[in-house]
């Protein structure tokens, strides 16, 4: 449902009575779960109203900026995987095997011989009825990955004999919905499992828990590091509480300032400051009070907690200010003729809705292919082989580099034996798998089978181990002066985008260039074009100047300053 991009249409911050209703909403749908724990009675709640790219409308309903449930066809709540990452146990579970995740996050249902029957019989999958939203986690990690709606009773999927699709899925780890917030994306908490046990996975037909002894606790930002082991974390989050401590101390003061009149005000200018241009004059003051100021709001407003009290006295006073002009057309109905948007206050005034526009757009049309990563995890097991080549107990390492690593420690410790071709164990290695020897890839095996396994999801930001982009002139027919860039796709940069911006940009014929005996493809842009690209690569795309080769060839042969 959400793989592809979708388009928002509008959104609005919920007022104390529709955030109670929506409370309300949330404890109806999962009266077994504390709705304090989901939507705190004083967080901002936010209505996000969205096209699918299958033309779909549904609503996103973000707590804080975060994302946790969506409405299905009907007005049901679904939650995503940031409130069953919150709140395990909101939904019931089928278990899937760990190779499905890629399938999924490629647009595949879940279907019947993917899924790990605990029990016998006719509760081989529960007893539920079609249409019952499932979350689906991993049999190496109790964190969902995915929610979805049962295509069949348990009972029709008992009758299907093993074949057929068992979850429609909805929503997914890495989909667009999981990035709906850039800065608040997380990856898959790892929660380790014993075995397949009714102790770590309960029947897939038992009832979800009335009462929990305790509140499983808000995973922080996950990253690979999160794994990591006590010891560690203690040292780490010490510093990070004294930091914020002294943070919160010295940021008191600031935050006393922000008075509900100074919010109103600064959601005000930032209305007329990112939408003057494109209010439809003449406007009821009702209307641009609920549609423009409200959702530039940080805050939820509440006028009556202001000197104002009422919007009326307030536009009075910004009509004295001269920021707006108000007619009245009719008894008790006003509305703004007119905006001063050269007003200093507004010229002056800084505000960051930009940035969250062109996040937003980026979110619409993405820069960079995002890729599902196969990733291993050090262990304490594994932590004294990996610590002697700089890798740290919780990291996570990809699966393709697992044997390069093994090569460089095998290479740096002479352990291959130069006839036999098997590695030699040192200490190190006997007290990681015995004392044995063994290929190149049986040890990768071997290491490797004590170590986590875990999936992540990159972006072309990841510039680690990749070629460097390569800039060069190159004369056509007619003398003419072309940029070819090579290396592009190495980064995750989708081409057709970027050909797109570079056709605008730089107001140049762009075309892609397949070279012989090479995957990758090169981008050829009419003139001399290598500032312009620079320029695109390392601000746009953020790639790394120092990734970047060629910008000599500029016109003006001097190199790129940043401002």
């Amino acid at each position: 449902m959400f793989l592809k991009p979708y388009r928002p249409k509008s959104s609005a911050a919920l007022k104390g009575s529709d955030s109670k209703k929506f409370r309300q909403r949330v404890e109806a749908a999962f009266p077994h779960v504390a709705v304090d724990q989901l939507v705190p009675a004083k967080a901002a709640v936010t209505q996000v109203k969205i096209l699918t790219h299958g033309g779909v409308q549904s609503m996103v309903y973000c707590v804080d900026k975060l994302p946790l449930f969506f409405e299905l066809d009907g007005g049901q709540l679904v939650p995503t995987l940031y409130t069953l990452w919150t709140i395990p146990d909101i939904l019931p579970y089928f278990t899937t095997h760990e190779g499905v995740l890629p399938k999924l996050t490629n647009g595949a249902d879940l279907m019947l011989p993917g899924v790990v029957p605990l029990g016998v019989g006719l509760s081989m999958y529960g007893h539920y009825k079609k249409g019952q939203l499932m979350a689906v986690n991993l049999t190496n990690n109790k964190s969902a990955v995915g929610v979805g709606q049962l295509a069949r009773s348990s009972d029709e999927l008992y009758m299907c004999g093993g074949h057929g699709v068992a979850i429609k899925m909805l929503h997914l780890f890495g989909d667009k919905l999981w990035s709906h917030e850039p800065s608040l994306v997380q990856q898959i908490p790892l929660v380790k499992t014993k075995a397949l046990s009714g102790e770590d996975f309960p029947a897939l037909g038992s009832e979800p828990e009335k009462k929990k002894t305790a509140s499983p606790a808000t995973p922080a930002p996950v990253t690979f590091a999160s794994v990591a082991q006590t010891e560690e974390l203690e040292t780490e989050t010490a510093a990070l509480t004294l930091e914020s401590q002294e943070t919160a101390e010295s940021d008191e003061e600031a935050v006393e300032e922000a008075s509900p009149e100074l919010i109103l005000k600064n959601a005000f200018l930032s209305a007329l400051k990112n939408n003057g241009k494109k209010l439809p004059l003449p406007l009821l003051t009702s209307n641009f009070y609920r549609l423009y100021v409200v959702t530039e709001a940080p805050e939820q407003i509440d006028l009556k907690k202001t000197r104002y009290k009422k919007l009326s006295n307030f536009l009075v006073e910004m009509v004295d200010q001269g920021f707006i002009v108000v007619r009245e057309e009719s008894k008790g109905v006003d509305k703004i003729i007119s905006v001063d948007l050269e007003h200093p206050e507004v010229v002056n005034f800084i505000t960051d809705v930009k940035a969250g526009e062109a996040n937003g757009a980026a979110s619409e049309t993405p820069l960079f292919h995002s890729e599902l990563k196969e990733m291993y995890i050090v262990t304490d097991v594994t932590a004294a082989f990996f610590t002697k080549l700089n890798y740290k107990r919780g990291e996570g390492i990809p699966a393709g580099q697992i044997k390069k690593i093994v090569r460089e420690y095998v290479s740096k410790h002479s352990l291959l034996h130069p006839l036999t071709k098997l590695v030699r164990p040192d200490e190190t290695l006997i007290e990681l798998y015995g004392n044995r020897e063994a290929s190149l890839s049986e040890m990768c095996s071997l290491i490797t089978s004590k170590m986590e396994h875990s999936y992540q999801m990159c972006s072309g930001k990841d510039t680690s181990g990749k070629p460097l982009i390569q800039m060069s002139l190159a004369t056509r027919s007619g003398n003419k002066k072309v940029t070819l860039v090579s290396n592009i796709e190495a980064y995750g940069i989708i081409l057709a985008e970027f050909i797109k911006l570079c056709k605008q940009g730089a107001a140049a014929s762009t075309s892609v260039v397949k070279l012989p005996h090479q995957k990758h493809e090169q981008l050829q842009i009419q003139g001399n074009q290598v500032r312009f690209v620079h320029t695109l690569l390392t601000e746009t795309y953020k790639v790394p100047p120092k990734c970047i080769l060629g910008l000599e060839l500029a016109k003006d042969g001097k190199k790129h300053k940043k401002k």
